[in-house]
């Protein structure tokens, strides 16, 4: 006796979708990016693929899991990072933190050579770099005219 009737033992497989039907789910799937996703996502990867106390036993993630995390870093994350630049010193701005910036860069450089040689990184690598020259060049000034204040007290 079928519990669920007729019906039910024709539901083995789901519906039938054409091509672009699948193309057009695969893609409702994921959200807009936006810096908190972006981060959200980065997290993950930094504590599944670079800190090792997260991973397998083996010391490893599976190759499934790495593949996927990989495509969707070199083909969603970095050209949004890469697009998303603004030249400003407040990092309320910047697509993602110095801090993620730079343990993300650690790992490409070691792990990934290939996505990290490709134009949109280090397009990325070079916008992270003169904003550090700038934040520097900002610090100097401060110190600069901090020390022209005490020499004027002085006086």
């Amino acid at each position: 006796m079928n519990v669920h009737g007729e019906e039910g033992l024709r539901t083995r497989v789901g519906p039938e979708w054409t091509h672009v039907e699948r193309h057009e789910r695969r893609h409702e799937t994921w959200r807009r990016l936006n810096r908190d996703r972006v981060a959200a996502f980065l997290e993950l990867y930094l504590m599944a693929m670079v800190r090792v106390e997260n991973a397998h036993r083996q010391g490893h993630q599976h190759p499934v899991t790495t593949n996927m995390l990989n495509k969707t870093l070199a083909r969603s994350v970095i050209p949004w990072i890469y697009q998303n630049r603004v030249w400003v010193l407040e990092a309320e701005q910047w697509p993602i933190s110095m801090e993620q910036f730079q343990e993300l860069d650690m790992y490409l450089a070691a792990h990934l050579p290939r996505v990290r040689a490709r134009h949109h990184w280090q397009n990325i690598v070079y916008y992270y770099g003169e904003i550090k020259k700038e934040q520097e060049e900002e610090q100097e000034r401060r110190r600069e005219r901090a020390n022209q204040v005490r020499r004027a007290l002085q006086f």
